[in-house]
């Protein structure tokens, strides 16, 4: 067993806007993951063109999908007073294969977890991990150039989805 400590830069950025808007921004501006798409694509051992394509045509504005969300605001309202918060996984299998060629390992952090939260005082927040110090602690340059064209990716997400 190997134990690596690192450290993390942790990002949350406050909106004076609603949750609701806040994620329908966010969803409008990322695209959505078709498992379908993916799994036909698998079945025929498409070629690298055809994979390209497909995740082109699913990717939104900043080259980003959702490939899955939860909706854990409304799961823990059932313990007690109602919440708002979603947990987006969001990435793209082309920029991660980047990355995951160089290690696999760095499977544990992309795809990328964005979190959007009403904290009760009107505000809604986005938080999440800089890529970049995430990815960091493999010490590979080639993952790090990815992982900061990852952190750009996001802040101008996150920055349009709070104005």
């Amino acid at each position: 067993m190997e134990t690596i400590n690192f450290t993390v830069n942790h990002i949350k950025v406050s909106s004076e806007k609603s949750f609701a808007q806040v994620t329908t921004a966010i969803e409008s501006m990322v695209g959505k993951a078709n498992n379908l798409i993916f799994q036909k694509l698998i079945d025929a051992n498409a070629s690298f063109t055809e994979v390209e394509n497909a995740v082109k045509s699913m990717v939104g504005k900043h080259d980003l999908m959702i490939f899955t969300h939860l909706e854990s605001g409304k799961v823990l309202s059932l313990c007690g007073k109602f919440k708002q918060a979603k947990l987006y996984i969001i990435g793209n299998p082309l920029i991660a294969n980047q990355m995951f060629e160089e290690d696999p390992a760095v499977g544990l952090y992309v795809p990328l977890r964005l979190f959007v939260y009403d904290e009760y005082n009107g505000k809604t927040y986005i938080t999440y991990d800089q890529p970049s110090s995430l990815l960091g602690r493999f010490e590979n340059p080639k993952i790090l150039r990815v992982a900061e064209m990852l952190d750009q990716k996001l802040q101008e997400l996150v920055t349009m989805a709070v104005q």
